[in-house]
């Protein structure tokens, strides 16, 4: 015996609970889809403060950072132009300023002639410096080896101091002198003095003005 198909008004009803049960489906998927969107997908939402709220509460200015007060640089005080200090006073000619040279005016004398003497100053250093040149600073002396022949101190009448100040690179002569060819000492001034021996005799002149003294000069008497 076959099973009895279900009637028509069955199959109404089956489609009716069918659709019912899609519809609450489609109603419970709207319904959170919209609980979500409204809030804003966030699991513990921030109450937003209202405008009471935001009335009453205390307005907050942020703090002003303190202005650095202002600092004067220091000021440069101009330097002091340097003052020209005044030269110092030209000190005593020392030999390492001064040279003395002898001379003669000539190499060879005959028997005759009458050598005259001399000097030449020269300040060869680049500061002035003071010299005595008078002729009481002034010695001509005439030697034969080791035998002084001839002294101008010997027996100088008024000596005289005279100094003067030689500049750097000055140079000066002095007046010459003569020599009569005779021996001196300070015992012969007022006597006869012997004759300097000539024939060819070989002779120095040194010179010595305000303590510093030349090399030596050598001439001939014949």
């Amino acid at each position: 015996m076959s099973a009895d198909k279900p009637t028509p008004a069955v199959y109404r009803r089956r489609r009716l609970v069918a659709l019912v049960a899609l519809l609450v489906t489609i109603a419970l998927l709207w319904w959170g889809i919209a609980a979500l969107v409204g809030s804003g997908g966030s699991s513990d939402p921030t109450p937003t403060p209202t405008a009471a709220a935001a009335e009453s509460a205390p307005a907050t200015t942020p703090a002003s950072e303190p202005t650095p007060a202002a600092t004067e640089e220091p000021t440069a005080e101009p330097e002091p132009e340097p003052t020209s200090e005044p030269p110092a006073e030209p000190q005593a000619c020392t030999p390492a300023q001064v040279t003395v040279t002898a001379r003669t005016d000539a190499e060879f004398y005959g028997a005759d002639a009458q050598p005259q003497f001399s000097f030449h100053l020269a300040n060869t250093s680049d500061t002035p410096c003071i010299l005595d040149v008078g002729t009481a600073a002034q010695e001509f002396k005439v030697t034969s080896g080791s035998d002084v022949i001839w002294v101008s101190t010997h027996c100088q009448v008024d000596p005289a101091s005279q100094l003067v100040q030689l500049e750097p690179g000055h140079e000066q002569d002095a007046p010459a002198i003569t020599w009569v060819r005779e021996r001196s000492t300070p015992d012969t001034c007022e006597g006869e003095r012997p004759s300097a021996v000539a024939g060819g005799s070989y002779y120095n002149l040194t010179v010595t003005v305000g303590g510093i003294s030349s090399g030596p000069t050598i001439f001939v008497l014949e």
